[in-house]
């Protein structure tokens, strides 16, 4: 299927959708997400937009192999290694993605930012992943008593974001939380405002 720069797609292996900024290969563009990063996808794993129609045919005709769909599934060694990456890039004290900026610091919390590879992980692994290293982050920032967090979650069907939230109410009273600036992160990403015990 041929894509052109400036078209609209939705992922098949995810939520969501974005547009086509650049074409890397025949197989491979460059897709903004709705959170406006940029990152490369195999022209398989799109669709592109129009009317329902078409996108249900494109959907038909997009069906992943029986092979891939069985090995990413039932693998679990595949998991394992991904949580084994995820604990020895992550659960060393010093070393995070955050990245900081004067008075507070941004986290990256989608997957392929904090894992190299995702192929075998379960929902349930993904967001367990996510919430350690949100856990984590947010203990640096109360220890370094930085002020302020901007948590990058995207903004898919709302899990990583309500689990957010519900933690931030639980475990963290001494924080409070709204959307970060939309203009900034789009819809998002979670601003949290640590106050001093």
């Amino acid at each position: 299927m041929k894509f052109s720069v400036g078209q609209f797609v939705r992922f098949l292996d995810a939520v969501g959708q974005g547009r086509i900024t650049a074409i890397i290969s025949e197989q491979e563009v460059m897709v903004e997400d709705e959170t406006g990063f940029e990152y490369p996808y195999l022209v398989k794993q799109l669709v592109p937009i129009g009317d329902m129609r078409s996108e249900v045919d494109a959907y038909r005709i997009s069906t992943p192999e029986t092979r891939e769909v069985l090995s990413r599934n039932i693998d679990a060694d595949i998991a394992k290694k991904a949580q084994k990456d995820f604990n020895i890039k992550y659960k060393n004290p010093d070393a995070t993605n955050v990245r900081k900026r004067g008075d507070y610091i941004e986290v990256d919390l989608h997957i392929h930012e904090l894992v190299d590879n995702t192929v075998g992980l379960e929902n349930e692994d993904i967001v367990q992943i996510q919430m350690e290293h949100f856990d984590r982050i947010m203990r640096i920032a109360e220890d370094k008593k930085i002020p302020r967090v901007i948590l990058i979650h995207g903004v898919g069907q709302g899990v990583l974001r309500a689990e957010i939230r519900k933690s931030l109410d639980q475990y963290f009273p001494n924080a409070t939380f709204h959307d970060a600036d939309y203009r900034v992160y789009g819809y998002g990403a979670t601003e949290v405002i640590l106050r001093r015990r």
